[in-house]
């Protein structure tokens, strides 16, 4: 089964994070995608985190007239910080190993922190969602610096996935895993904006489903 595994910490979740998750599932056919919410991720500052249960509940709202999006709480069920490298190989056990982890660029440019990343980006697949004007080169880079080797033994493939732009693949030399890099639609909104909204008393309609909107006016008295 080919799956995509979608992890953050959806603080909260919006519209750019499902309109994301649905063109990356077209371009790679993903029959399912996963939405796994972060109950404690390590890079982030706890003192602006919507509790886990609460950001796991929007999730499920924001996906359920989605038949393709499915949300997993093994990161909540897990005790301790939620790792990524824990949570791929979760999945793998379950769906073997046409298993790929979304993730946007400016996350991946910063994986060289995350637990693991050398192991990581060896035995793990990847999708990286790209803006406009993204430099391959960059992400390049950042996988160069985590696994010590030269760019120059890297292979850099472009195939056309027959939706979108074609996509440019990058095959870790000795590695079983492939990182897929997608130019997708790019939408200026971020959880911390619509938090600030929130705080502001400002309308969040249309940067959220309207279930999330209607959570915050339910819970947040907004």
């Amino acid at each position: 089964m080919k799956v995509g595994i979608f992890g953050g910490s959806f603080n909260p979740i919006h519209i750019g994070h499902l309109s994301m998750a649905w063109e990356v599932a077209q371009i790679m056919r993903f029959e399912k995608v996963f939405f796994v919410v972060s109950s404690r991720p390590p890079h982030k500052n706890s003192m602006e985190m919507v509790d886990a249960k609460s950001r796991h509940s929007m999730v499920k709202l924001a996906c359920e007239d989605n038949l393709i999006f499915e949300v997993s709480p093994v990161e909540l069920e897990r005790k301790g910080l939620s790792y990524t490298i824990d949570t791929m190989r979760y999945f793998k056990d379950r769906y073997g190993d046409d298993v790929h982890f979304i993730t946007g660029e400016d996350s991946f440019a910063d994986i060289g922190s995350w637990k693991s990343a050398r192991s990581l980006i060896k035995t793990s697949n990847f999708v990286i969602a790209t803006r406009p004007g993204y430099d391959a080169n960059t992400m390049l880079n950042v996988i160069q610096r985590v696994i010590g080797m030269e760019k120059s033994r890297f292979e850099v493939e472009t195939k056309s996935k027959g939706y979108g732009e074609p996509v440019k693949i990058i095959k870790v030399p000795g590695a079983s895993s492939l990182i897929h890099l997608l130019k997708v639609t790019s939408l200026d909104i971020s959880s911390s904006m619509i938090r600030k909204r929130i705080e502001k008393g400002m309308s969040i309609k249309y940067l959220v489903p309207q279930a999330i909107e209607g959570y915050f006016a339910n819970n947040s008295g907004t």
